[in-house]
């Protein structure tokens, strides 16, 4: 029986290894292939999001859509986009994405995503002595070959804490909050409004205008599992017999097993539970504990963005990088400024900076958006 080292380190052979990929589609597994009132549902309920243009078919058909659509990283669902072939044995973090998207999918609309590595760049970061950086590219297209969405994925190869140079964040235990506490945030949250059927024009947005705060937390496995239920799936994420399968597929039959991952992980890591809901395999690969997934976070920011613009606004492009890492019994206060308006093509862009902080005033992750807003008639 073969025996992968889930303790690699990153070296000239295993870069040139991996950059054969480039270039390469993948094969990969799609988790959703239709956008259907249950597939949406599952995803908004898994980043927290309840808006009637996504849930509620009567509100959505009397919208300018006319239809049920899905939120702007539905696309996630379709396929998760982690494109990181090779590295034996080195763990794969999330390290930003960018969504640049042409439309929504409508209620029934099947969707086909492609997937390639693009390139392989070599790094030293604070945590790491030497990492590497996946560049993956997405491509979302409807049955007949329409293009909906390009997604372009930042994915970080680093060794593991008990090798040199391995990534090593102090163990952190999950935060426990007073009622009172609680109580703001929960106030917080019931306080949250959405913009809806009321349009935002361009003319009436202020740059240095704040969005509304969204909050998400305190994170608990409810809600790691609302998510993976409602967007992952597939490879690593699967139950009992399947599991057995998928193992014994990979050790003597890897060629039908997605190649966006590795097979080490698959064999050896997948077992006790990923890393992202164990804390004993979460501190193995150098994080804090359990922690949350990249591409939630590029869901929360969406969700902020799109409760903002309104139904009638469009989310052109989202990019998101994460900074720090949350884990179990962290809260997140999402938030947004807009930095400038222009005209480009016809089209009213706004364009919004984002961040989120935890509970302890640190910083998560940032990014920015492009939405394109309606302009006030004459």
């Amino acid at each position: 029986m073969q025996k992968f080292s889930i303790n690699a380190d990153i070296d000239d052979r295993s870069v040139a290894e991996a950059r054969k990929y480039i270039g390469v589609p993948m094969r990969i597994q799609q988790f959703n292939h239709e956008a259907t009132i249950d597939t949406i549902r599952h995803y908004c309920n898994g980043i927290g999001d309840d808006n009637p243009l996504y849930t509620d078919p009567d509100y959505a058909e009397k919208s300018a859509y006319g239809s049920l659509i899905a939120p702007p990283t539905f696309f996630y669902s379709v396929f998760s986009a982690g494109i990181t072939p090779g590295f034996e044995g080195v763990q794969a973090f999330f390290g930003s994405g960018r969504f640049d998207i042409k439309r929504l999918p409508k209620r029934g609309e099947a969707i086909k995503a492609e997937a390639r590595l693009k390139d392989i760049v070599e790094k030293a970061g604070k945590r790491a002595k030497r990492m590497a950086i996946q560049i993956g590219e997405v491509e979302y297209r409807t049955a007949d070959g329409e293009l909906l969405a390009t997604y372009i994925s930042n994915s970080l190869r680093v060794p593991r804490a008990d090798r040199e140079g391995g990534l090593r964040y102090e163990p952190r235990e999950t935060r426990r909050y007073t009622e009172d506490e609680l109580a703001a945030i929960e106030a917080e949250v019931i306080a949250e409004t959405r913009r809806g059927a009321e349009t935002r024009y361009f003319e009436d947005v202020s740059v240095a205008e704040q969005l509304p705060t969204r909050v998400k937390g305190p994170l608990n496995m409810a809600s790691y599992m609302a998510y993976y239920a409602g967007n992952l799936g597939g490879i690593g994420y699967t139950s009992t017999e399947l599991q057995w399968k998928l193992r014994h597929a990979a050790r003597h039959n890897p060629g039908s097993i997605p190649n966006n991952r590795s097979l080490d992980w698959l064999i050896e890591e997948t077992w006790p539970g990923v890393a992202h809901t164990n804390d004993q395999i979460a501190r193995s690969v150098g994080m804090p504990g359990a922690y949350d997934n990249g591409w939630n976070r590029v869901g929360w920011m969406g969700h902020l963005v799109t409760d903002w613009m309104g139904d009638d606004g469009h989310l052109a492009m989202i990019e998101v990088r994460a900074v720090a890492p949350n884990i179990m019994g962290d809260t997140l206060w999402c938030r947004g400024t807009v930095v400038n308006k222009r005209v480009e093509g016809g089209r009213h862009i706004v364009s919004i900076d984002l961040s989120a902080e935890n509970q302890d005033k640190q910083l998560s992750c940032t990014g920015k958006a492009e939405v394109v807003l309606p302009s006030r008639p004459v």
